[in-house]
């Protein structure tokens, strides 16, 4: 064959690949309307390559109201997570031809290999039958390689899952991974209904894409990790009731019942409520029938009984809203004092403030040195000096190290932010560009933003930290160990957000759901930044929010994830993409660290 033949033959395979490609980006069907609630979601998936409908009386169809069914739902998860349907010489099930449905085969056949799907009876697959709601959950999860072991013990908002369904383990995946909240009825799950093919479609492009996820607080419930309490109380009546939520509205919520003297691990002030643990997931009793530790040893002077919780819980009681035990005792719990700020009496260019109760002050540098008192949140202290996670301290005559992850260093004579170890963490990079939307990505906006916040602070002396220094992809681990690995004070991780709905647009800014010691202090890190920034860029103010985002999750120090705007709104992207913008984005951040390292 000539060279010039050949040539032609590339330029031909190549003219031909171009075109299916694009044939491929330009599907429409028919019978889908843009105002339908998956048609993103299944558009994504079109130029995924997972979909392409069918065609019926010369038009291009996707039918989503019928139910998808078992051989369909096989291909497009094969599809969907990138392998390769099997060439298969002779059908593992009778129920496939493989003269009339070769195609089909290879995908279940692959489908089944990888552990997607189970033959649906001895020797038979049955393609044609309706994928139902359980299976749905078993399919994704395990073709998606979903945390499993992480949610199978957590409870379900479903009253029609029972705890012992082979299924539960499955829909608790799916549904702590935003992929699923049930259906219309939010108590129900309906397990062995058939799914769509829009809701599969939907199902899919979930799984596939933190883009179209549900909601993440829902992502961020989880078992209970006794090292994540803040403390402990002990139950002061007999018959109180523990409750799935923090309501009294009805019976249906309650799971059980503790009598006095139970310990319990506290989790979470909400108002008038305790969040504990109990049987292994999140529960709530009414605050008023417990007593702290302190309170115990308050009320027994002649026989105290030493407790030293390593994270004791601060107790303030609200206004009640009564909670009665079946007995009830009339219990009114003495209303604790404000803690003072105890200022130093000596001079001193740098000061720390606790933000915990019962923070040890150890001997040596140490968590295993012996502990010379404790101090609480607000309590001023004079520091000596410092080095790593310890900080020499000076409180009242002793002389001790505290752990720096729990206090706030105050500069009494410099600018706040001054020596102040700031890491600060451009989201995305790499081989992940974020979200996109026309001009806008994701992982060059927070960089550019990111840059300008480091020039910023280290103007002003501190010392800031990027996880990325170019358009590279460190892990969520590797980002989460290099803020411990450097002793941060502080953490900052930087993005932009998207949604399906154009019109979702403005400024949000999270902190961990999960309780722990410093929450206070993200709370007012994250109010500081997020104020800053609908302030001085004029965006909408979508509040301050809690989520457990992998990279902000567990992190001592305080931490939040700032989502700046939506690149997928127009007037957002037109802010993102502009320099004066971006500017007034990174002025804004920092803005809100010196804010909050400089308040009293």
């Amino acid at each position: 064959m000539s060279i010039k033949k050949i040539s032609f033959l590339l330029v031909l395979l190549v003219f031909s690949l171009f075109n299916v490609q694009n044939a491929q980006a330009s599907i429409t069907f028919t019978d889908l309307s843009s105002s339908h609630p998956a048609y993103g979601e299944i558009h994504y998936l079109i130029e995924l390559g997972v979909l392409e409908g069918s065609i019926e009386n010369g038009k291009r169809v996707f039918k989503p109201s019928d139910s998808v069914t078992r051989g369909q739902a096989a291909k497009m998860v094969v599809v969907a997570t990138g392998e390769k349907p099997l060439v298969v010489k002779k059908s593992t099930f009778s129920d496939i031809d493989l003269k009339k449905s070769a195609a089909l085969s290879g995908y279940v056949e692959r489908a089944v290999q990888l552990g997607y799907f189970s033959e649906y009876s001895p020797g038979k697959f049955e393609p044609k039958t309706p994928l139902t709601r359980n299976e749905m959950s078993k399919v994704l999860a395990r073709a998606f390689k979903l945390n499993i072991e992480q949610t199978e013990k957590l409870s379900l908002p479903f009253n029609d899952v029972a705890a012992n369904d082979p299924y539960y383990k499955y829909i608790a995946a799916i549904y702590y991974n935003g992929i699923t909240n049930g259906t219309a009825n939010s108590t129900k799950y309906s397990a062995k209904d058939p799914v769509t093919r829009a809701q599969f479609s939907s199902f899919v492009a979930r799984a596939s894409s933190d883009k179209y996820r549900l909601d993440l607080p829902v992502q961020g419930v989880r078992v209970p990790n006794e090292s994540d309490a803040i403390g402990k109380v002990f139950v002061s009546v007999d018959n109180l009731n523990v409750r799935s939520s923090a309501s009294t509205a009805n019976a249906t919520n309650i799971l059980g019942k503790v009598n006095t003297g139970k310990e319990l691990s506290v989790f979470e002030e909400q108002g008038y409520w305790l969040k504990i643990a109990y049987n292994g997931q999140y529960a709530f009793v009414a605050k008023e029938f417990t007593k702290t530790e302190q309170e115990l040893v308050e009320e027994t002077p002649e026989t105290p009984v030493e407790i030293k919780p390593e994270k004791p819980t601060e107790i303030k009681p609200e206004k009640p809203v009564e909670e009665i035990p079946d007995e009830p005792t009339d219990v009114t719990p003495e209303q604790p004092t404000e803690q003072p700020s105890e200022i130093p009496t000596t001079q001193t260019e740098t000061i720390a403030i606790a933000t915990v109760n019962g923070l040890n002050i150890r001997e040596s540098d140490s968590a295993s040195a012996t502990s010379l008192g404790k101090i609480d949140r607000g309590t001023s202290v004079n520091v000596l000096s410092f080095a790593g996670h310890w900080v020499e301290i000076d409180y009242q005559g002793t002389v001790g190290y505290v752990d720096k992850r729990f206090i706030r260093l105050k500069n009494t004579t410099e600018n706040p932010v001054k020596d102040r170890v700031i890491i600060i963490d451009p989201g995305h990079g790499g081989k992940d560009p974020g979200t996109i939307g026309g001009q806008a990505v994701e992982k060059t906006i927070v960089f550019k933003v990111s840059q300008l916040v480091k020039q910023k602070l280290e103007a002003d002396g501190a010392s800031v930290l990027m996880t990325r220094q170019g358009d590279t992809y460190p892990s969520l681990d590797d980002r989460h160990k290099f803020a411990t690995d450097k002793y941060g004070e502080m953490f900052v991780s930087i993005h932009a957000n998207s949604a399906t709905n154009t019109s979702a647009k403005g400024t949000e800014t999270y902190y961990s759901v999960t309780s722990n010691e410093n929450e206070k202090e993200d709370l007012v890190l994250a109010t500081n930044i997020n104020n800053a920034i609908v302030k001085n860029v004029g965006t909408s103010n979508r509040g301050v929010k809690r989520a457990d985002f992998v990279v902000i999750k567990n992190l001592k120090i305080p931490a939040v994830l700032v989502e700046l705007g939506f690149v997928s709104n127009a007037e957002d992207r037109a802010k993102l993409l502009s320099d004066e913008h971006i500017e007034a984005y990174a002025q804004s951040i920092y803005n809100g660290i010196v804010e909050y390292y400089g308040r009293n």
